[in-house]
């Protein structure tokens, strides 16, 4: 089983999901207001969260749901 299963989420648009802890360190971060897309619709693989301990990181993307 997922070890974030049951815990908070963060969604983009219509469907992009992110559990919002850092993949560096394992906190949890505060994520930006807009995560980048390209024109096909795709997530853009970017720093997209500030933790407090490793500063500019990425969010763990989940999956359009």
């Amino acid at each position: 089983m997922n070890e974030y299963a049951g815990g908070r989420r963060s969604v983009y648009g219509d469907s992009a999901t992110f559990v919002p802890v850092c993949a560096k360190c394992g906190r949890f971060v505060k994520g930006d207001p807009t995560v980048t897309f390209n024109g096909l619709g795709e997530y853009v693989d970017e720093d997209n969260a500030t933790c407090q301990k490793c500063g500019r990181t990425k969010m763990l993307f989940e999956g359009f749901y």
